[in-house]
């Protein structure tokens, strides 16, 4: 090997290339022999040139055949990597330093004490805050890495960003055809989602049969595909992923300020199934319940929930029920949920419910708008269900995740130590819908007291001053009524199972249905209506007669008998009165009469029949007997004395509300004409006086004047 003067590598990068060409030809530069894809590769020798120049110049000459090419360029050697370079050259050479100062047999140990006094930090402390600690075989490694190369410093630069190969670190394109690049996209673009390597696999089958010889390795594609989704990554996921995955992760989103709202303007409803078990209140078995939410948009307070089995009407309607209670006032408008229950079941005009929530809300004043379908960033509630789910549901017992990822470890197949420390813990307790209620109300009066941050202050600071003043609670069961239709039969309706009775269902024909609204809650009263939205009447559960009270019955008894003789009697003298004044009456002319097979023929009785009529007269007695005349008048006078005497009304064993027991006194007044005891009227007098009175005052007085009228 000829030895390169630093005049003559100087001068060769004055010339150019070409000049680097003819002096390396020429002087014999010596040159090392690699294998390389596609043919040879010859490096220069740069160990045997000055340190100096080493770091200056890269000197390479590829060979093609025969055709000799060489090039100098420029070494950009980034610092950080230079810096570690000749830290661990210098590392290498005090190693092998202090391992030729050791005597023979010794320079294991001297070794390891060089190791133990490096890595203590008290050794060689520069080099120690560059490369940090270091493991001895690391070290050997660094040693022979460094005598295969001729003591060159270089190679323990570290290479990336391809200075070493193409002599810079600035981007380069990947050696791939337009050709290869569209048909690897087609192959990897596809919503089966197939993997880099299937899609390599895919492009090169696809090349060769398109007569191509290009055949890129698969590291070359996997570098370009890093590339092309640096700026393209909202196309891949678009069609490996679909559009939903489009929006959620890369589309645009409107920013909405819900500071712009009131308390009671807006409220978000949805549903959620919980992410712990709940005992089932019909089968008693462990299930995921739903939980109902109304969520102020303003002050972000859940204002109404409710937990049931399904995601149903009912649940809905008891969600909103309390919603309406706890604020006070009707909401201006609800952000409904467009899932199954909120609009398939219940919103849409083929359901029976329909009519039922529509009226509803137009009779509360309430607009319904509908959320975007499959879009849960259009609803804040469902990041206020996240925030549920991170805070409370985890730390129920029977929590048992919302997926396999998340499912916890006791509930994961052959897992018996996690069972046994989950059953040894929690003894297996699972709570049922009223003890998950208690946690859920504790949990949502917590989570109102919390800052957050996009209020300006809690959720219960800003939603306490903006609650209305409350609404009547007979208003506001009359506006929660179910309805549904039924068929009137003989003043009766029924529903579940139960018989109503009303003087108002009389006149109706059994063809035509009825609009019944009745409270689940209370099904003493059913208020009827007609299919145009006309009040009929209110219908009461039938009240069974004594079959022989007159013999057997009570003195209550043989009123209730009366009094329902006496209304059979006003309904069929009412029937004939309205008969007689459409011109239907006895002394009218028959009217059939007028047919000529209708003319009345008189028949004469013959001499039998005379006889027949004369026999029966003889027979029937003449007189009453005077045992007779006696027994009758003692029933007259019975009769007379029972007319003065009023039945006693019935009075409850205990009253559930101060209300009923007020509405009892009164109908006892006011109905029955009966003069209350002294404790009932001090009663009445008290509860009078009382500012909740003021709610049921009007409907009393209205009473009033319909007993007055009766």
């Amino acid at each position: 090997m000829n030895l390169v003067a630093e005049s003559q590598i100087s001068e060769a990068m004055d010339l150019g290339s070409q000049a680097v060409r003819l002096r390396a030809v020429k002087d014999n530069w010596p040159v090392v022999k690699t294998k390389k894809r596609g043919g040879n590769e010859l490096f220069f020798v740069r160990d045997l040139l000055p340190l100096q120049v080493q770091e200056s110049l890269v000197v390479r000459e590829a060979v093609t055949g025969n055709l000799r090419i060489s090039a100098v360029h420029e070494k950009p050697i980034p610092q950080k990597s230079k810096e570690v370079g000749l830290a661990k050259y210098n590392l290498v050479h005090a190693f092998r330093v202090s391992k030729q100062k050791a005597g023979w047999g010794q320079k294991g140990e001297a070794a390891k004490n060089f190791l133990l006094a490096y890595n203590a930090g008290l050794l060689l402390p520069n080099i120690f805050e560059t490369l940090g600690e270091i493991k001895e075989r690391t070290l050997d490694s660094l040693d022979k890495k460094l005598r295969d190369n001729d003591d060159n410093y270089l190679a323990l630069c570290d290479g990336r960003g391809g200075w070493k190969i193409h002599g810079t670190n600035k981007y380069r394109t990947r050696k791939l055809s337009e050709q290869a690049k569209a048909v690897f996209l087609k192959c990897y673009l596809h919503a089966s989602r197939p993997s880099v390597i299937m899609a390599v696999r895919a492009a090169w089958l696809t090349l060769e049969k398109a007569g191509s010889e290009e055949k890129p390795h698969e590291t070359t594609f996997r570098r370009w595909l890093m590339d092309f989704e640096k700026y393209n990554a909202h196309v891949i996921c678009l069609a490996r992923d679909g559009m939903k995955a489009y929006q959620d992760l890369y589309g645009p989103y409107a920013t909405r300020d819900a500071g712009l709202l009131e308390v009671g303007q807006c409220l978000v409803a949805d549903g959620k199934t919980l992410n712990f078990f709940i005992l089932h209140p019909v089968t008693g078995k462990p299930c995921r319940m739903k939980l109902i939410v109304f969520l102020d948009w303003a002050s972000r307070y859940p204002v109404g929930w409710q937990i049931m089995p399904d995601e149903d009407s009912i649940a809905i309607l008891a969600a909103f029920r309390n919603a309406v209670e706890t604020l006070g006032k009707y909401p201006e408008c609800v952000y409904l949920d467009n899932g199954k229950a909120f609009k398939a079941k219940v919103f849409t005009e083929t359901d029976p419910d329909f009519e039922a929530m529509t009226g509803l809300y137009a009779r509360v004043g309430t607009a319904v708008t509908f959320a975007k379908p499959y879009n849960g960033r259009a609803k804040v509630v469902e990041r206020w269900f996240r925030t549920v789910q991170e805070q409370v549901e985890f730390m129920m017992p029977s929590y048992c995740g919302d997926s396999i990822i998340t499912k916890p470890a006791w509930m994961h197949r052959n897992e018996k130590f996690q069972k046994a420390w989950h059953t040894a813990r929690t003894n297996n307790w699972i709570p049922t819908i009223r003890e998950a209620a208690h946690i859920l109300d504790a949990y949502f009066n917590w989570y109102a007291r919390q800052p957050h941050r996009e209020l300006n202050g809690t959720p219960e600071e800003i939603f306490l001053p903006g609650r209305g003043p409350g609404i009547d609670p007979v208003q506001l069961n009359h506006d929660f009524l179910w309805r549904k239709d039924v068929l009137p039969h003989n003043c009766r309706i029924t529903l579940w199972k139960i018989d109503y009775e009303a003087d108002c269902l009389h006149n109706l024909s059994k063809k035509q249905k009825i609009i019944a609204r009745y409270n689940t809650a209370d099904l003493r009263t059913v208020w009827c209506y007609t299919k145009d939205g006309d009040y009929l009447g209110e219908a009461y559960p039938v009240q069974a007669l004594h079959p022989m009270a007159s013999l057997f019955g009570d003195e209550v008894s043989v009123a209730q008998v009366k009094d329902h003789n006496k209304r059979l009697a006003r309904h069929k003298n009412e029937a004939i009165k309205q008969l007689e004044a459409m011109g239907v009456t006895k002394e009218a002319q028959d009217s059939l009469n007028i047919l000529p097979f209708a003319q009345k023929v008189p028949v004469l009785p013959d001499a039998n029949s005379q006889n027949n009529h004369n026999k029966k007269r003889s027979n029937s007695p003449e007189k009453l007997t005077e045992k007779e005349i006696k027994r009758l008048e003692l029933v007259m006078e019975k009769a007379e004395a029972e007319k003065d005497i009023l039945p006693e009304i019935p009075r409850p064993k205990f009253w559930s509300s101060d209300l009923e027991h007020y509405e009892w006194c009164f109908k006892l007044v006011h109905e029955h004409g009966r003069e209350p005891g002294t404790a009932d009227r001090q009663f009445m007098n008290e509860f009078e006086l009382l500012p909740e009175f003021t709610n049921y005052r009007q409907r009393f007085e209205d009473l009033k004047l319909v007993y007055n009228f009766e």
